[in-house]
């Protein structure tokens, strides 16, 4: 019965975060593309924030007065919350009439999608929520040698909080700076220091390897979704923002699993593995996406509008 409870909360539960994207993406349309940016690197600092701040939180409810209040207030939040932003004044923006976001021609004839181009950020948001995903159950096998396996969320929340407030700092990144570079910059020092995870042999050298390592991971993260909003047709740029949420999602599930499976055998450090694969794997998504994308750019160097063709 409780599967079936969660399941269902899971499965109703409206995706504000894709959405809320693009209602930011219809409000700067007209802006500068720094804008978009800062909304965008908002959007993933509170993202980090909530992933860090929402289990400890949780954790104290639940211990301090009862076990029913943190879903109690869940489920508030989400009737109160869900409602106000879906009758807030910038939902006319997304208007049919309005098109604000259209995706045909002039003609009223939608173009087919690019799907190659929208699958390389939907494929680093796997390997990003693969790499949350294993790094949390790697930490457990860690703190569990010194007998704080239960402190593990808070180890993983110094790397929350440096992620966060890399991710805002994108906001003041040069202009000059492509987003293609930006993946490939903030990737490969992702790779490096996740190659320092293995090297920790106390908690608190630990704690200083998490909050380096968060530092690429919050630009990362930012970057992908900008990216993602460039290559989406515009007609589809809530499907497009939802598969970019879902696929961290899916990502955070199998990196856990197949951490989880390193962490059980001899050797619970072999559970570093996975972050750093995944690591990897952004790395090598930047790279294919800098030499697709530029192959898809115009004499001028800009990126064709997603609503020019598939």
């Amino acid at each position: 019965m409780t599967h079936l409870t969660a399941l269902s909360m899971g499965f109703t539960c409206p995706q504000i975060g894709p959405l809320a994207r693009v209602r930011w993406m219809a409000l700067t349309r007209d802006r500068p593309a720094s804008d978009l940016d800062t909304a965008l690197a908002y959007e993933s600092t509170a993202d980090e924030l909530t992933f860090v701040m929402g289990p400890a939180l949780v954790g104290l409810l639940a211990s301090l007065v009862a076990p029913w209040l943190p879903l109690t207030l869940a489920a508030v939040l989400t009737v109160v919350l869900v409602i106000a932003f879906a009758v807030h004044p910038t939902s006319v923006l997304l208007e049919p009439g309005r098109r604000p976001v259209g995706g045909s021609t002039g003609a009223g004839q939608v173009l087919p999608v690019r799907w190659k181009l929208v699958a390389l950020p939907v494929a680093g948001m796997v390997a990003m929520g693969t790499f949350f995903g294993s790094t949390q159950a790697a930490l457990i096998a860690f703190a569990g040698q010194f007998g704080a396996s239960t402190s593990a969320g808070l180890l993983y929340a110094v790397m929350g909080l440096s992620s966060a407030a890399a991710a805002l700092s994108v906001a003041y990144w040069r202009r000059s700076l492509s987003h293609q570079r930006r993946w490939i910059v903030s990737a490969g020092g992702m790779v490096a220091l996740a190659a320092l995870l293995f090297l920790p042999q106390t908690i608190a050298s630990m704690l200083l390897v998490l909050f380096l390592l968060g530092i690429p991971v919050g630009p990362t993260m930012v970057t992908i979704f900008s990216i993602g909003s460039v290559v989406a047709p515009k007609h589809l740029l809530g499907t497009v923002m939802t598969l970019l949420a879902s696929g961290i999602v899916a990502g955070t599930a199998l990196g856990s699993s197949m951490a989880g499976l390193l962490a059980d055998g001899a050797d619970p450090e072999q559970a570093f593995l996975v972050p750093l694969c995944a690591a990897f794997a952004l790395l090598v998504l930047g790279l294919v996406s800098t030499r697709i994308l530029r192959a898809e750019e115009r004499p001028s160097g800009e990126l064709p509008a997603a609503e020019a063709g598939g």
